[in-house]
């Protein structure tokens, strides 16, 4: 059987005392994945000026854009 290693220590061997699953931000709490020590935000957005169906047409304004 292949041993595990720790996650937060690569050099220690797994012995299940759950440190690991220790919330970051509450140390009485486990975590349940709510990303609040990640610091997301809600929603990102990207604005699409274009789309290119046609690679030649793509490669034609690029040109213009770079010269």
């Amino acid at each position: 059987m292949e041993k595990k290693m720790c996650v937060l220590d690569e050099e220690k061997e797994c012995d299940g005392c759950l440190e690991c699953e220790v919330c970051d931000l509450d140390p009485n709490k486990i975590c349940d994945n709510c990303g609040k020590c990640l610091d997301i935000k809600e929603y990102a957005a990207i604005r699409i000026d274009k789309l290119y169906t046609d690679p030649d047409e793509y490669e034609r304004e690029e040109k213009k854009r770079t010269h």
